[in-house]
């Protein structure tokens, strides 16, 4: 796909486009110089402009080292808005980890996980999340660890519940409250996690063969930090914490565990970032970087190294193995049913069975409303997606822990276990009230969770995936 501009044009007055540098997530983005002869980065809103100016309006006049500063915004000749941005010339930290397959070792990453933490503790004082941090919007630029791409920042005292959630972010990066419309500075907290598990080993800690794969397990599973040295291993689990009251409370707190070690502080007291990544920056200076996550292939360091061929093209709705996937998942907007809401849908379910469960037992004593209550919970669960006439009542579901929908099979195991819990005098049930989970004895024994129903998303979507 040709880029809208190219060198010469000017789309806004007083700036020259040299050249095209990249596609972001809402447009395109150009080096340009002004009038004046500064260097500049043109962003052009090609879709959604209204997101990306909300972001960049919470953040116009912030101030500090650590933050790619937005200048201005612009508009064309005809009404085609731009922001007009901080020049970086070195490389992203993108660059750099695909430059170093393996990880940028434990001084580099200190010294990018330092500068994040002063840029974006600047950014939480000021009420402002980020939402969206990468390594394709961390950059070195002369001394200078800078975050850029503020296209999905927002103040935290407006945040709320958004229709638009699974956009938000990077699947890889996001934090598991993110689907539920949560965006405190803890998913800036979470991402930081991720990003230090990816510099120190070369890779995100959960990949899957499909969006939902993945989300499902930023929902379900810790990171494997195996191997990783303290202070690491311990900073890396607490930052990505599922419950994001369990985290760190700032990006503060966080740096000052880590460098609560002697070998931290002992690391980054002796790096030099003039030695290290200079260099890299220097060769990269032919490839013009702005201040925005621009896609690219990085003009400096060694080649990587020859990768495995790609996972064949996975439908989002469909897990690695085949199994569908919960439209919930597929979307990112998982959010755990509670104990109340569990308990109307049971109590509806029971009204719904009062009269077949009587005639039942008339025609079968004692064993006749079990026989009953097992076909039309395993039938209602296994045709309806999880739900039964309670459940759709209260707008809940039941899916398998990793994500996909329940089968036949699926339905029976959960409604077998779901009477070892009625045998406990309902004790079973209260353990919702108290999983980080939401999820009863039976859920337990199942490997079954309770969710809010997304109704929004068709159902046969996933039936024409598989």
């Amino acid at each position: 796909m040709a880029f809208t501009f190219k060198h010469g044009d000017r789309p806004v007055e007083g700036y020259t486009i040299q050249r095209a540098v990249g596609r972001g997530g809402f447009g395109e983005v150009y080096y340009a110089v002004s009038d004046g002869g500064k260097d500049v980065a043109l962003k052009y809103l090609r879709d959604n402009p209204e997101v990306e100016l909300r972001g960049v309006e919470a953040c116009m006049n912030l101030k500090n080292p650590h933050l790619i500063s937005i200048y201005d915004v612009r508009q064309s000749a005809a009404g085609e808005p731009f922001i007009v941005m901080e020049y970086v010339s070195g490389p992203s930290l993108r660059d750099l980890l695909t430059a170093e397959p393996g990880g940028l070792g434990s001084a580099k990453a200190l010294f990018f996980l330092k500068g994040m933490c002063e840029g974006l503790s600047y950014l939480h004082d000021r009420g402002v999340v980020h939402r969206d941090l990468k390594p394709g919007n961390i950059f070195y630029d002369d001394g200078y660890v800078k975050i850029g791409d503020y296209g999905l920042s927002k103040f935290m005292s407006v945040s709320r519940h958004s229709a638009h959630t699974s956009s938000v972010g990077t699947v890889h990066y996001m934090a598991p409250e993110v689907g539920s419309g949560n965006y405190s500075r803890a998913i800036d907290v979470y991402a930081v996690g991720v990003m230090l598990f990816e510099m120190l080993t070369g890779r995100v800690p959960f990949e899957g063969a499909s969006m939902g794969e993945v989300l499902m397990k930023h929902l379900t599973q810790a990171p494997n930090v195996d191997g990783l040295p303290e202070p690491f291993a311990r900073v890396i689990r607490k930052a990505m914490e599922k419950d994001p009251q369990h985290r760190y409370a700032t990006v503060d707190d966080l740096m000052t565990d880590v460098l609560g070690a002697e070998a931290a502080r002992s690391s980054l007291s002796v790096f030099n970032p003039e030695l290290s990544l200079s260099v890299a920056a220097a060769r990269g200076a032919s490839d013009p970087r702005p201040g925005v996550g621009a896609a690219g292939v990085p003009a400096f360091g060694p080649p990587p190294p020859p990768r495995a061929a790609p996972p064949p093209a996975v439908s989002p709705y469909l897990a690695a193995g085949g199994k569908p996937l919960a439209p919930e998942v597929s979307m990112g907007r998982v959010r755990y049913a509670g104990f109340w809401i569990r308990t109307g849908a049971v109590i509806i379910d029971s009204l719904v069975l009062l009269l077949p469960t009587l005639l039942a037992q008339a025609m079968l004593p004692v064993l006749g409303g079990v026989i009953l209550s097992v076909v039309y919970e395993v039938w209602l669960l296994g045709s309806w997606h999880g739900q039964t006439v309670g459940k759709r009542a209260c707008g809940i579901r039941v899916i398998n822990a990793d994500g996909t929908m329940l089968d036949s099979g699926d339905a029976l195991r959960r409604t077998l276990a779901s009477f070892l819990s009625t045998f406990t005098l309902g004790f079973g049930y209260l353990m919702a009230a108290f999983d980080d989970r939401k999820r009863a004895l039976h859920d337990r024994i199942a490997n079954t969770l309770h969710i809010y129903a997304d109704e929004d998303v068709p159902m046969g979507a996933r039936k024409a995936a598989a």
